[in-house]
């Protein structure tokens, strides 16, 4: 079943210039991108029931079925303030997480630096990306919302964050909510000091994890999150090391 698309006209931002729905689409980020290269960037919402292609950090895809989650990206003006893609991320990820527990009242853990985690699963990603020449960025989420079969290469670590029936309404609010929050906290001056909130609801912070460096494999205790979204990492030597990207994975005590 596809969204209810006269409801989620009615209850999304009024604040947002272009609105597109789809039933099917290779990516919603893909089609912010082909909007952005011909049209002006104002701010635009590209929501899809499902996605053919949609697309995660480092190249890698995002499962997309029909009926059962959120995906949606938001094209947005660069904004005035000084921004990189760690901290847009960041803000992001507290926005979607504010917005999950507003809407269903479950709480969920923030994996740096882009996914949200519940009962050790991943329910939901965040893939930013900015486009210089165009002065734009695009925001892109995808929640597991419901239940649903899950391809064997991820059943082990992908989750939703609901394991009932599904609910009248409630894909339209959450998506309508992700959006408001996102771009509620994008508009505040530093993003509304998420710091704090971030690393409250971090996941990793405390944890034994692994992560590479300059391609050789490393293990270390995730040890703070700074102001700009980077990860402090102290090894079994006692260094410290400052991460500013890439893909770590948590050996939970």
């Amino acid at each position: 079943m596809g969204y209810d698309k006269e409801l989620l006209k009615e209850i999304l931002p009024k604040n947002i210039s272009v609105i597109r729905i789809f039933d099917e689409i290779d990516s919603t980020s893909s089609e912010a991108r082909r909007y952005a290269s011909c049209e002006k960037c104002d701010s635009a919402l590209f929501i899809s029931d499902t996605q053919s292609g949609g697309r995660g950090r480092l190249g890698k895809s995002f499962y997309s079925p029909a009926g059962t989650g959120i995906y949606l990206s938001l094209l947005l003006p660069a904004p005035s303030q000084a921004y990189d893609l760690i901290s847009i991320t960041s803000a992001a990820a507290v926005a979607v997480r504010r917005a999950i527990l507003s809407v269903t009242g479950i709480s969920t853990g923030i994996k740096w630096v882009n996914d949200l985690y519940l009962n050790g699963k991943k329910v939901c990603g965040i893939l930013c990306e900015a486009l210089s020449e165009q002065k734009a960025m695009i925001i892109g989420v995808g929640i597991n919302l419901y239940p649903s079969p899950l391809p064997k290469e991820i059943s082990d670590i992908a989750g939703s964050v609901l394991n009932t029936e599904k609910v009248t309404g409630l894909r339209e609010a959450l998506a309508a909510s992700v959006a408001e929050e996102i771009l509620r906290i994008i508009a505040e001056p530093n993003y509304g000091d998420i710091w704090n909130e971030y690393r409250e609801n971090s996941i990793v912070l405390g944890q034994e994890i692994r992560y590479i460096q300059n391609g050789v494999s490393y293990n270390g205790v995730a040890t703070d999150i700074d102001r700009f979204g980077r990860l402090s990492v102290t090894d079994a030597e006692g260094y410290r090391h400052i991460l500013s990207s890439g893909e770590i994975s948590v050996r939970f005590k």
